[in-house]
């Protein structure tokens, strides 16, 4: 009887939780940001694959280089500026009084936020992926689709752990979009630039084992293949394993999520 009911109460639990989850993307499905960004990920690789066929190039230098911007320095904008949409829109609604009175469990509520930002961090590689196979079809010849759309989902997954530090700052000011795009776009472009001259930083230092995306960058590069044998040595030493890699980002995770959640909860308290 006392197993029926824990089991009953986590099921509750989670119908809940996936309830506010459908509502947080119902609120959100009238924002035309959310569409554009999907339109900007199908259309961000065509001035590439430009450039690659020019070069005559192949897909894989065609896929590096969309990654690179699409997801490096595109990717973080997007999620921010998402999640600047969905932790704003009570707030300017006056929905929060409504919210306060249901009871509504903010805790959930945030899980269910950043469920919807890591849905949207997925369709978005994915829609990238699949402009760039149309790209490589145009470049010539297409490989390794299901292997590249596997790393391209885990790439997703990865950059919305990148982008909750920022999303701390944005719940944390709670004062307007235009503070929370300027705080998005010179964490993304500091991001950014960090990773594309990694190169140029001693591969143990701090900083590059720290900000996300260059951890990111250093576990991406193990996965690069048609580089020189003199190219592959320079850049083994930053190379980070798979294991370390997701060790580092949980614990970002898992540390944003706890500091996301207590600010929206003292702030809405």
């Amino acid at each position: 009887m006392t197993r029926w009911r824990i089991t009953s109460n986590r099921s509750l639990e989670v119908r809940e939780l996936l309830d506010l989850i459908i509502c947080e993307f119902a609120k959100i499905k009238r924002q035309r940001f959310i569409l554009f960004s999907m339109l900007a990920a199908c259309l961000f690789p065509v001035p590439l694959t430009v450039l690659v066929a020019k070069d005559r190039l192949d897909f894989e230098q065609l896929f590096r280089l969309v990654v690179m911007f699409g997801h490096f320095l595109l990717l973080p904008c997007v999620l921010s500026v998402v999640a600047s949409i969905l932790f704003f829109m009570e707030r300017d609604s006056d929905m929060l009084k409504n919210l306060i009175t249901i009871p509504v469990n903010k805790t959930k509520l945030v899980v269910a936020k950043l469920t919807v930002l890591l849905i949207v961090a997925v369709l978005y590689s994915i829609a990238g992926l699949g402009a760039t196979i149309i790209g490589g079809l145009i470049v010539g010849t297409v490989e390794g689709i299901v292997f590249k759309l596997g790393l391209s989902v885990v790439l997703g997954i990865m950059f919305f752990v990148s982008v909750l530090p920022v999303i701390i700052l944005i719940v944390y000011f709670n004062k307007s979009y235009i503070l929370s795009t300027i705080i998005a776009f010179f964490y993304s472009f500091l991001n950014f630039a960090i990773a594309l001259n990694i190169m140029n930083f001693a591969h143990n230092i701090v900083l590059i084992t720290v900000l996300p995306a260059s951890v990111i960058m250093r576990w991406w590069m193990s996965f690069w293949s048609g580089l020189t044998a003199e190219n592959a040595i320079i850049r083994r030493p930053y190379m980070l394993s798979t294991p370390v890699c997701a060790g580092i980002l949980f614990f970002i995770a898992v540390i944003s999520i706890l500091l996301i959640s207590i600010t929206y909860k003292k702030q809405e308290d």
